[in-house]
């Protein structure tokens, strides 16, 4: 006699991305699925097989190559996702999404097919945007991944050997653009050290350009004041209110008609919501972004489709505009859409997402110097720096089991300590 045994099939909770907003929601919803763990699966998608730590590619591209080899840097900023969902309630499919059939509830991939879900959250970050601005995206070197981070780390260290002076400008003085500024303005000394030079010379000229009237578009002015005086510090010339008009190969020309020369242009000064969310047929922002309710559901997704993160405009009643697209912001969102899909399966009442009137930030400036503002203290200087490192073991240990955290923040701040 023969028995066929039917297994249950699972019904699918779907995470598309495995940023920093993907992965929170994930871990939140294995810690919480408990005796539904039979009924449901939780599928966290990337197309990558690890986690990029995006806060050090800037430290990435500005280190140089015999400092820190590309296996080395591999292994600071790539978290293998199947450490992160070892032990836990979920599993990882490396594949890319490349679309939606919301009337059928089913996402399509780029290797596997169609895949069904019964709740899908949507967290596949941002992409840079260029505003059509001519030659912008042809000349200049964006900061989104590791292979970015890599070649104008390449560029660098070439012009730094043929040129007496090399001229860099970073264009977009929010966060990321300031960052980058301050971190490039040793490199060009390390260079020197490190091809034997007795008396090396810090032969960058780095200049910071923002469209806006100030640097630091949406932070108070306790921190602008004092980034533009670490700025003046070390040396780092501020142009605020130039708006690029169009860009060629070592010229850009701006709206009041002036012109600039340069041998490395960094753009930093925009991103939007991932191109493939175009063909999804469901409501956007005006930055290529999901429109969310008070939930984090996603217009035209029912109470089914979820949206967190960069590719997710979520209001701010405080603020009077969307949500502002950084790290502390995203995992808050994370947890909340985790909480709610879990509700819905308990039949238990949902949760609104209240943003904060401001979210914590650590802004660093080069040379172990940071700007804290953790809501409940800020700091500056060497102690905002400490604070940085003591946060990116917070994360690790958030993510990965106590060694292997300990283990990456470590190797981290004996990589890029060693620029400083």
């Amino acid at each position: 006699m023969i028995f066929l045994y039917n297994e249950r099939v699972k019904k699918n909770i779907v995470i598309i991305g495995a940023g920093f907003g993907g992965t929170t929601a994930a871990i939140a919803l294995a810690r919480g699925i408990g005796i539904y763990q039979d009924e449901y699966e939780i599928i966290l998608i990337d197309r990558h097989r690890h986690q990029l730590y995006t806060p050090a590619l800037y430290e990435i591209a500005a280190i140089p190559a015999s400092r820190a080899p590309q296996d080395l840097l591999k292994s600071s900023i790539l978290i293998p996702f199947a450490d992160i969902v070892e032990k836990r309630a979920m599993r990882i499919v490396t594949d890319e999404f490349v679309g939606i059939k919301t009337d059928e509830k089913k996402i399509r991939l780029a290797q596997a097919g169609e895949l069904p879900y019964e709740f899908l959250i949507f967290a596949l970050g941002s992409e840079t945007s260029y505003f059509d601005i001519p030659g912008l995206a042809e000349h200049s070197f964006p900061l989104k991944t590791f292979d970015d981070a890599q070649r104008l780390r390449a560029a660098l260290e070439k012009i730094a050997g043929e040129r007496s002076r090399a001229r860099v400008i970073v264009g977009g003085a929010g966060a990321s653009g300031v960052e980058v500024a301050a971190e490039f303005v040793n490199f060009f000394c390390a260079v020197q050290e490190d091809n034997g030079a007795r008396k090396p010379v810090c032969n960058g000229e780095i200049t910071l350009v923002e469209a806006g009237p100030d640097i630091l578009p949406g932070f108070d002015a306790w921190t602008v004041r004092r980034a533009k005086k670490r700025l003046q510090e070390l040396g780092i010339a501020v142009r605020a209110g130039c708006r690029i008009m169009s860009v060629a190969q070592n010229e850009i020309r701006y709206k009041d008609g002036a012109a600039s020369e340069y041998d490395i242009l960094v753009w930093t000064g925009g991103v939007k919501g991932p191109a493939i969310l175009a063909d999804s047929g469901m409501p956007l922002s005006d930055k290529d972004a999901l429109l969310t309710d008070e939930y984090l559901c996603a217009a035209g997704g029912g109470n089914f489709i979820f949206a967190v993160g960069d590719n997710a405009a979520a209001a701010n009643p405080h603020a009077g505009r969307m949500v502002i697209w950084n790290v502390p912001a995203a995992e808050a969102e994370a947890r909340i859409a985790a909480h709610n899909i879990l509700a819905a399966i308990r039949g238990q009442e949902r949760r609104k997402f209240v943003p904060q009137k401001k979210y914590p930030f650590v802004l660093a400036l080069g040379r172990k110097y940071a700007i804290a503002d953790l809501s409940w203290m800020r700091t500056a200087g060497f102690p905002g720096w400490c604070l940085k490192q003591l946060i990116e073991l917070r994360y690790l240990l958030s993510i990965l089991r106590f060694k292997k955290a300990l283990a990456i923040w470590r190797l981290g701040i004996k990589t890029y300590g060693s620029n400083d």
